[in-house]
């Protein structure tokens, strides 16, 4: 899977490609305008790690972008900051995160709630691919009901027996 880290310290964002690349095909931006553009791509990250204060979009602007675009809504979104109080948690999670690690970051944590946002990547995946069958499953059902409905219509219309409909 791709995962973006967006973090504009270079020796964090070192520590933390080190911490993910051996699970990721990562993809690193050191300002919130290269992640903007990397998240926007039609092959991009699904899970991207985002710093709160970087240069051009912010962590949270960047969720808020993210979350406002269909295309880009369904990126799995962590906070990644050095802010620690109830208000700014609190603020990060209300502009789209879908999760918020404080700095300094123990390095099994993250990699807890990396496999975590995997896990909830799979299961949006998974149930697009449901309903997807399901909406073929009621189309073709759908159209069964309609089929049986003119076959009635006619076999009525010229007093003929009920044609059998086996599908």
């Amino acid at each position: 899977m791709r995962a973006l880290i967006a973090e504009d310290d270079p020796l964090f964002r070192r520590v933390l490609e080190q911490l993910l690349s051996s699970n990721f095909d990562l993809v690193l931006a050191e300002d919130g305008n290269t992640a903007w553009k990397l998240l926007q791509q039609e092959d991009g990250p699904k899970l991207a790690i985002l710093d709160w204060v970087m240069p051009g979009i912010s962590g949270p602007q960047l969720c808020r972008e993210l979350r406002a675009h269909s295309k880009t809504n369904g990126i799995y979104l962590i906070l990644l900051t050095a802010r620690n109080s109830a208000a700014d948690i609190i603020s990060g999670l209300d502009a789209g995160a879908d999760d918020y690690v404080t700095k300094p970051v123990q390095p099994e944590e993250l990699r807890a709630r990396v496999r975590l946002g995997c896990r909830i990547l799979e299961l949006q995946t998974a149930l697009a691919a449901r309903n997807e069958a399901l909406a073929g499953s009621l189309a073709q059902a759908s159209l069964a009901q309609k089929l049986s409905r003119f076959l009635h219509a006619r076999n009525s219309a010229q007093k003929l027996p009920p044609a059998k409909l086996s599908i």
